[in-house]
């Protein structure tokens, strides 16, 4: 079985321009996000990113 993906790397705020681009850098990121959870999902892992505290 092949290792599970990585997380994609969260921008730093001055990555983005702040002109609202259509799509933002953000926009990227949060899609990559999606995929990248529901890869873990499909593994039967929990897609939760490192260093997030656990849901009570």
């Amino acid at each position: 079985m092949n290792p599970p993906p990585k997380p994609p790397v969260k921008p730093e705020d001055w990555e983005c321009c702040h002109r609202g681009c259509c799509p933002c850098i953000f926009d990227y990121y949060w899609d990559a996000l999606e995929r990248w959870q529901a890869a873990m999902r499909e593994r039967g892992l929990d897609p939760v990113l490192p260093g997030t505290p656990p849901s009570l």
